[in-house]
């Protein structure tokens, strides 16, 4: 198991070269803010916006390294290349503690390198508590690596699945059949999502046999529905007649139109149903007297 060791902690374990480092740093923070006042910007503005920019290299070291990789026209193996991102990674976890205090660890091995023991990275208490866990450390290491393998190794590929298919004799099944079903639900939910919004009625429910009652029932009516189609339940008419149905409705082509005159018993149902209010009951429950709407002469009662 290699575990990785960043080589700049002997720097920072240093305490003198800590203190030197921040007496230059006190120095710069005296050069941004001359810098923040000659650009009329705030100085914590400023100070944060340089913060930022050295926070680009210090999380991006990949970056830092393009340059110098860039020089050597040689290209690494697929070994270096992975050790080269498993250590990078692991020297942004060290960043992320030196920064934050966020502690982790980083476990990753390779199921097709047989030689391959794992890479260990991290934060040094991270790293310590893989090591000191139970189960952990190396053995968990060579656990993890069995188990991807095992994994590995009844994952089809691409090719096996192409070549599944190509000896396949079964003829692939009819997409009408299978999706009648899907079809006739998403039908039912579409009008009756439909029905509802137009009547403000949540548990309003389509006539599918009788669509005229709609009318008298929620104070609305349903316009545009196609031609040839037999009013009935979808259950009973066929997977085409229902894919009619559902792109009009989707489409906008069949809809429910509310009455310019409701009548009043979608209205209070509307408003029963709005206001979650109790169940009817015989006697007087309250309600104002409209018995004086159905007369256009008439005038409401003062």
């Amino acid at each position: 198991l290699f575990e990785y060791k960043s080589s700049d902690r002997a720097a920072s374990e240093d305490v003198l070269y800590l203190e030197r480092l921040d007496t230059f740093m006190e120095k710069s923070l005296t050069d941004i803010k001359a810098f923040a006042e000659r650009e009329l910007r705030p100085y914590e503005e400023t100070r944060r916006c340089i913060a930022q920019w050295h926070a680009k290299y210090l999380f991006q070291p990949s970056l830092s390294s393009s340059s110098s990789s860039s020089t050597t026209k040689i290209a690494p193996d697929r070994r270096s290349q992975v050790r080269h991102v498993l250590c990078g990674t692991s020297h942004i976890l060290e960043s992320l503690f030196e920064t934050s205090g966020v502690e982790s660890f980083l476990l990753a091995v390779d199921p097709t390198d047989t030689s391959d023991g794992g890479f260990l990275g991290g934060s040094l208490v991270g790293r310590e508590f893989w090591r000191g866990l139970r189960g952990g450390g190396e053995t968990g290491a060579r656990a993890f690596k069995t188990h991807c393998i095992g994994l590995l190794q009844s994952r089809p590929t691409s090719r096996n699945v192409l070549r599944d298919q190509k000896s396949s004799s079964t003829p692939p099944p009819n997409p009408l059949k299978g999706g009648s079903r899907s079809v006739k639900n998403e039908l039912y939910e579409s009008v009756r999502n439909a029905l509802r919004l137009a009547s403000g009625v949540r548990s309003a429910e389509m006539k599918w046999t009788n669509p005229e009652r709609l009318d008298d029932v929620y104070g609305v009516r349903l316009v545009g529905w196609p031609e040839g189609i037999p009013s009935q339940n979808p259950s009973t008419l066929k997977v085409s007649q229902n894919k009619l149905l559902l792109e009009a409705i989707q489409n906008g082509t069949m809809r429910f139109e509310r009455l310019a005159m409701s009548d009043p018993i979608a209205s209070k149902l509307d408003n029963e149903e709005v206001a979650d209010g109790p169940s009817r009951t015989d006697g007087d429950d309250g309600r104002e007297d409209f018995s004086w709407a159905y007369d256009a002469d008439a005038r409401p009662p003062s």
